[in-house]
């Protein structure tokens, strides 16, 4: 069961949720653009997000990617029955460098 997370909402108004150990965006009701981009950037830019956001969205976001890729994380996405969207956005772990020998 998803319950608000007591933190202040993204993109002035969107609350973010608790949703089996992550948080979630639930986007599907806002569809005036650029809203649900907002939202998303910045929950992932806020310091306390951590590594996953899930993201409930009516369509195919794609702005969305370009900004994803510049900040570091990556997607996948699963099509809903009903036509909606579910992104599931990890940051991505950078790799360690390379060691002289």
């Amino acid at each position: 069961m998803s319950e608000t997370v007591k933190r202040a909402p993204v993109a002035s108004d969107v609350p973010v949720l608790w949703d089996s150990g992550a948080l979630c965006l639930d986007l599907r009701g806002i569809d005036t653009p650029p809203k649900p981009l907002v939202a998303i950037v910045e929950l992932i830019e806020r310091a306390d997000t951590g590594d996953s956001v899930r993201v409930l969205i009516a369509r195919d976001p794609i702005n969305l990617y370009p900004e994803l890729l510049e900040r570091g994380w990556s997607w996948s996405k699963e099509f809903a029955e009903d036509g909606s969207l579910r992104l599931t956005l990890t940051r991505d772990v950078p790799e360690p460098p390379e060691s002289g020998r």
